[in-house]
C-alpha cells in the first residue's frame, strides 16, 4: 500500500540527495523540499492505510498520494537512464579514441567527451536538467496540497519503521499436516471406493462445499495423495477451475494431464478436438478428476465436458471443491454434496500453536490464554488460524505484544468480504515496508500460478524494490524466507539440495493482496468479449484466450510499469505496438505468446528492467537495437529452442545480471558477453563449433559474479585443455551447481578437460555426462567438502567407480549408464584399510543405479567390522535397468532404508525373499492397460513391509518392477 511505495520512493531519494544532486543545480531546492515533506508524510501513514478500508476519503487521499510518488519514481528513472545512456556513449567515445589515430576523429572524440567533473554530456544534460527541474517542481505543488489535505484526518503519528532485527528462529517448516479433517477424510474416500450401481453411467461428482478458507482445497490433496485412492484409479487428474469459469481452459488442462509431454501440441487443438482425445483417453478408465475452485452455476459451460467425460469406466469420480451449492445443484450432486464447517477451537489451537510457539518459546499460562482468546477470532478457519500464528512467532512471547494483536481495533472493520482477510490484514501491517511492498507485487501474477523463487526476487529488483548496488540477492532471499514463514505463500517445491524454489499463493492470499492493490494492479481474464479496464492501475495482468487480442487501452497507457500477458491461444501476439506506446515498462512478461520475432523498435522501451521471451519455440533472432537497453537487468530465454545466437552487441547490457539460457539453441554466445564481470546467471553455456566470435572457455575467466547453476556443454569441442583452466571455475564462489557435458572426445582428452576444471570448494551440486574418461576422476571431486548432490550420467568408458564414500557432505548419488562397470566393491565406499573407525557415506539419503547393463556384483569391505559404518543415513534405494545384478550386499540390513525400488532387475525380482523377510504384506497389482488381467503388458509389485530386517529398518516401502 502507500507506506511500502513511498519507503521505495524514499530510499531512492536519499542516496540521489547525497550522489547526483550537484548536477542539479536548479532542482536542488526543490528536491530536498519534496524529500522532506515525503518523510513528514510517511510519519502518519501507518494510520492512514488502517483508515482507509472505511474511509472512502482516506483511500481516496492515499490514492494520491500514491500517483505523485510513481510519479517521482519515473522522473527519478528518467534521470538515472539519461545518465547510463551518456556514460555508455562516452566509454564508446574513448574506446574510438584509442583504436583511431586519425587527427580529425581525435578532434572529434575530444569534441564530445564529458568532462572530468561531470557524469554527462553537458550539453545534452542541458536539456534533461531543464525537464527535471520542470518536472520536480510540479510535483512538488501536488505533495503540498496533499500534505495540506492530510490535517484535516487528524491522523497519528507513528515512527518511522525501521527494518526490524528478526527473531532467533528455527529452520523454516512448511506444516502441510490437515488437522480435524479426519471424518470429512473418511466420508470422502468411502465415497470414491464404494461400488457404483450398474444403472449408474460413466462418473459420479462429489462437491466439497465450505467457505474460502475452510479447507477445502487441503482436504481434496488430502485425499488425492492416500495410496488407497492411488490404487484404486487407473487415471487421476487436477486441474485449477479460474473464475469466471472457463471450459476451454479446463479441459486443455485435464488433456495436457492425460497426455503428458505434449504440452505444446495441446496448445493448439481446438476445443472440439480436445473433447476428442478427452474422450479416446478415458475409455474405459476408471479415473479420477479433481476440479478444485469451481464458481460457476451455469450448467451450460459445463455440459459439453461431462459429455466427454461420459465414457469412463464404472467408478470413476469427479470430486468439486467450490463456495457454492448451486455448483453442487448445476452438477446434480446435491444429495453427494459434503459441506465443511469450521474447525473446533482446539483444532485451530493446535494449528495457531504449532507456529507461534515454533520458535521453542516456553508457553507460560497467561500467554497461552491470550493465544486461545486470538483463536476465538479465527472463526474455525484453518487459514486465518495458520496466518496469525505466523505472525505471533515474529513477536516477542510477551502479554504486550500478544494483547497488541488481540486487543487490535482491525476486528472490528465489517467491510471485507472474507472474514480471513482480517488475520491477513494484522499478519500484512506487522510486515517492514521492504516486505510490504514485496508481497503486494505477487498481485502482478495470475491466480493459482507457481512462483520461482529467483524469478521473483529478479522482479522486486526490476521494479526498484531491492537495492542493486546492495546484497540485493541476500536481500530477496530473506524477504522470500519470510514471507513464506508468515504464511503468505504455500505449496512449496524443493530442489535436489532441499532449498525452497517455488511457491504458489493461496487463492484468499491472492484476493487479498488484490484488494490491498486495487487501484495499482489489475489482473483479468480476455475471452474476445469487450471489457472495461482499470486505467488507474499501472501493472496488468491480461491472460487472452479464445482468440482475444491485448485491448487497445494498454497501447495507450503511457505510465504502465509492468505488463504480463499469458497467451492462451494460439494466435501471436504482436509486439510491435507495445513498443511503439509503453516506453515506460520496467517489467514485461510475454513467456509462450507465440511471439515468432522481436521488434527493431525494442530499443524504445528504454526503461525496461526484466524481459521474459521464455518459451517462445518460434523466435528465432533477436536485434542488435536490444542491447540499447541499458537499464535491462533480466533477459529471460529459456525454451526458445529456435534461437541459434545473440545479439553482437550484448556485451553493452552493462546492467545485466541474470541472462536465461536454458533450453534455448544459443550455441554461439558474441564475446562481448564477458565484459559482463557482474552478471550473477549465466545458466547454459554451449561452446560453439569453430565460431572465432563466440565466447569460449577462457573467456568465463572474469565472470566470477556467477551465483546458482551453470550447464556447460560441448567439451569435446576443447582441444587444449589449457584453455578450459582459464575459465577458472574454481574462483566461481558463489555457484551451487555445475553441469559439464563433454560429448565424444577421447580419454586423455577427456580427463585432461576435467582436471582443470575444479570448481570453487562451496559447490553443492555436480553433474558429469557424456564423459569418455577411463582413468580415475580427479581428486578435487573426492575432496570436494560441501558437495550434497552428484549425478554421473553416460560414462560408458568407466570401469570402476570412485571412492565417493569419502563425500563428508554427499546426500544424493546417482550413477547412470556406465556399461563397463561389472563390479562395485569395497573401493566405492573409500574405506581406508589402516583406519581404526570409518564411516563411509556418512550423510548419503538416496542412492540410485541406473542402466549399468553389466553391473553383476555389489560387495560391501569389511562389513562385519564394529569400527566400519556403512551409509547410516540412507533412506532410500533406486536400481533401475540393472538386469545382470545378483545381489544387495549386506551392509544393507544395518542402514535405515525406508524406500527399496527395483525395476526391470530379474535376478534381483527371482531372489527378492533372499534379501527381504516379509511378515505381512500387501499386494496390489496393476497394469497399463488398467484391468489387472493375465494379458498385462507390464506388471508393477507394491508391497508394504511394516516389520521387516532386524536391525535399523521399521518400516519399508519396495517397489518391483519386472518384465513378465
Amino acid at each position: 500500500m502507500a507506506e511500502a511505495l513511498i519507503s521505495a520512493v524514499l530510499d531512492q531519494l536519499v542516496p540521489f540527495l547525497a550522489e547526483q544532486l550537484s548536477l542539479l543545480t536548479d532542482a536542488e531546492n526543490e528536491f530536498r523540499s519534496f524529500t522532506s515533506t515525503l518523510e513528514a508524510i510517511r510519519a502518519v501513514l501507518k494510520d492512514a492505510d488502517g483508515k482507509q478500508v472505511q474511509d472512502a476519503y482516506v483511500k481516496r487521499w492515499l490514492d494520491q498520494l500514491k500517483d505523485v510518488s510513481y510519479d517521482m519514481d519515473a522522473v527519478l528513472d528518467e534521470w538515472n537512464t539519461k545518465l547510463g545512456e551518456e556514460e555508455s556513449e562516452a566509454e564508446a567515445h574513448e574506446e574510438g579514441k584509442k583504436a583511431e589515430k586519425a587527427i580529425l576523429l581525435k578532434k572529434l572524440v575530444c569534441c564530445f567527451r564529458p568532462s572530468s567533473s561531470s557524469h554527462s554530456n553537458p550539453i545534452k544534460q542541458v536539456g534533461v536538467r531543464y525537464h527535471v527541474a520542470s518536472r520536480i517542481k510540479e510535483l512538488n505543488g501536488r505533495l503540498d496540497r496533499i500534505a495540506d489535505e492530510k490535517k484535516r484526518y487528524n491522523f497519528v503519528e507513528n515512527p518511522i519503521a525501521i527494518e526490524p532485527v528478526q527473531r532467533e528462529t528455527t529452520s523454516f517448516k512448511d506444516i502441510s499436516e490437515v488437522y480435524g479433517r479426519d471424518v470429512e477424510k473418511q466420508i470422502v474416500i468411502e465415497k470414491l471406493l464404494r461400488e457404483s450401481s450398474k444403472a449408474q453411467k460413466g462418473f459420479e461428482v462429489i462437491p466439497v462445499v465450505g467457505m474460502g478458507g475452510i479447507g477445502k482445497t487441503s482436504l481434496a490433496q488430502l485425499v488425492y495423495n492416500e495410496d488407497v485412492v492411488i490404487n484404486h484409479f487407473n487415471k487421476r487428474i487436477w486441474v485449477y477451475a479460474t473464475d469466471p469459469f472457463d471450459v476451454v481452459m479446463v479441459a486443455r488442462a485435464i488433456a495436457q494431464a492425460l497426455h503428458p509431454g505434449d504440452a505444446n501440441v495441446i496448445a493448439h487443438w481446438t476445443f472440439q478436438t480436445l473433447l476428442e482425445r478427452i474422450d479416446e483417453a478415458i475409455d474405459g478408465k476408471k479415473f479420477f478428476l479433481v476440479v478444485d475452485d469451481v464458481w460457476t452455476d451455469d450448467h451450460r459451460k459445463w455440459e459439453p465436458l461431462e459429455e466427454a467425460l461420459r465414457k469412463g469406466a464404472l467408478g470413476s469420480r469427479i470430486l468439486v471443491t467450490t463456495r457454492k451449492t448451486e455448483v453442487a445443484e448445476m452438477m446434480r450432486a446435491k444429495s453427494n454434496m459434503i459441506t465443511l464447517a469450521g474447525l473446533s477451537e482446539e483444532v485451530c489451537w493446535t494449528i495457531f500453536s504449532r507456529l507461534a510457539f515454533s520458535n521453542g518459546d516456553k508457553r507460560d499460562d497467561e500467554l497461552e490464554q491470550i493465544g486461545r482468546q486470538i483463536v476465538q477470532k479465527c472463526k474455525g478457519l484453518p487459514l486465518a488460524a495458520k496466518t496469525l500464528g505466523s505472525l505471533m512467532s515474529f513477536k516477542e512471547p510477551t502479554r504486550e505484544d500478544w494483547n497488541y494483536v488481540l486487543k487490535s481495533e482491525l476486528w472490528e472493520l465489517k467491510k471485507f468480504e472474507e472474514q480471513v482477510f482480517i488475520p491477513l490484514m494484522l499478519s500484512y501491517y506487522d510486515l517492514p515496508p521492504l516486505e510490504k511492498r514485496c508481497f503486494l507485487f505477487c498481485s502482478y501474477f495470475p491466480k493459482d500460478h507457481s512462483i520461482g523463487r529467483d524469478d521473483l526476487i529478479q522482479l522486486w529488483l526490476s521494479q526498484g524494490y531491492l537495492s542493486s548496488k546492495r546484497n540485493y540477492w541476500e536481500q530477496g532471499l530473506v524477504c522470500f524466507r519470510n514471507l513464506a514463514k508468515r504464511s503468505l505463500f504455500q505449496d512449496f517445491e524443493e530442489d535436489e539440495l532441499g532449498d525452497i524454489v517455488e511457491c504458489k499463493m493461496h487463492d484468499i492470499v491472492h484476493d487479498f493482496a488484490l484488494f490491498l492493490t486495487e487501484n495499482e494492479f489489475f489482473n483479468m481474464k480476455l475471452n474476445g468479449e469487450e471489457i472495461e479496464i482499470n486505467k488507474k492501475a499501472r501493472h496488468y495482468t491480461l491472460l487472452l484466450e479464445n482468440q482475444a487480442q491485448l485491448p487497445s487501452q494498454v497501447y495507450q497507457k503511457k505510465n504502465l510499469r509492468a505488463l504480463f500477458v499469458q497467451n492462451m491461444c494460439s494466435s501471436p501476439l504482436s509486439f510491435e505496438s507495445l513498443s511503439n506506446s509503453t516506453s515506460s515498462v520496467k517489467t514485461l512478461t510475454l513467456s509462450g505468446c507465440e511471439l515468432t520475432h522481436v521488434p527493431e523498435n525494442i530499443d524504445k522501451l528504454i526503461y525496461l528492467r526484466y524481459l521474459n521471451l521464455s518459451n517462445n519455440t518460434k523466435l528465432s533472432i533477436l536485434p542488435e537495437t536490444l542491447c540499447n537497453l541499458v537499464n535491462l537487468q533480466t533477459l529471460k530465454l529459456d525454451g526458445c529452442s529456435d534461437i541459434g545466437r545473440l545479439p553482437k552487441g550484448i556485451g553493452k547490457l552493462a546492467s545485466l545480471r541474470h541472462l536465461h539460457l536454458l533450453g534455448s539453441a544459443a550455441q554461439e554466445i558474441p564475446k562481448s558477453l564477458r565484459e559482463l564481470t557482474n552478471l550473477q546467471t549465466l545458466d547454459e553455456f554451449q561452446l560453439a563449433p569453430d565460431e572465432k566470435e563466440a565466447m569460449t572457455l577462457d573467456d568465463l575467466n572474469q565472470l566470477n559474479s556467477l551465483r546458482g547453476s551453470i550447464w556447460i556443454s560441448g567439451m569435446g569441442k576443447v582441444e587444449d585443455a589449457s584453455e578450459a583452466e582459464k575459465a577458472q571455475l574454481k574462483n566461481k564462489g558463489h555457484l551451487d551447481e555445475l553441469v559439464l557435458g563433454f560429448g565424444e572426445c577421447g580419454d586423455k582428452q577427456a580427463t585432461a578437460l576435467l582436471e582443470v576444471l575444479q570448481p570453487h570448494p562451496n559447490l553443492k551440486s555436480l553433474l558429469i555426462w557424456d564423459y569418455y574418461g577411463t582413468t580415475a576422476f580427479p581428486s578435487w571431486m573426492i575432496s570436494s567438502v560441501n558437495l550434497k548432490r552428484l549425478v554421473l550420467f553416460d560414462c560408458p568408458a568407466c570401469e570402476v567407480l570412485p571412492p565417493f564414500g569419502k563425500l563428508q557432505s554427499l546426500e544424493s548419488l546417482h550413477i547412470r549408464v556406465m556399461k563397463k562397470v561389472e563390479r562395485v566393491g569395497g573401493e566405492f565406499l573409500g574405506i581406508e584399510s589402516h583406519a581404526h573407525t570409518t564411516i563411509s557415506f556418512p550423510k548419503l539419503k538416496h542412492l540410485r543405479f541406473t542402466e549399468l547393463w553389466n553391473w553383476k556384483e555389489w560387495e560391501g569391505s569389511r562389513e562385519d567390522s564394529s569400527s566400519t559404518i556403512i551409509m547410516p543415513c540412507l533412506s532410500s534405494l533406486e536400481i533401475e535397468y540393472c538386469d545382470k545384478l545378483e545381489a544387495l550386499p549386506n551392509f544393507l540390513r544395518k542402514t535405515p532404508l525406508k524406500n527399496l525400488t527395483t525395476k526391470f532387475c530379474q535376478i534381483l525380482e527371482d531372489k527378492r525373499s533372499e534379501y527381504v523377510n516379509v511378515e505381512e504384506v500387501v499386494k496390489i497389482l496393476t497394469s497399463e492397460s488398467g484391468d489387472g488381467g493375465e494379458n498385462a503388458e507390464t506388471w508393477r509389485h507394491e508391497e508394504r513391509v511394516v516389520l521387516t530386517w532386524p536391525f535399523y529398518i521399521s518400516k519399508l516401502h519396495i517397489a518391483i518392477y519386472f518384465l513378465p
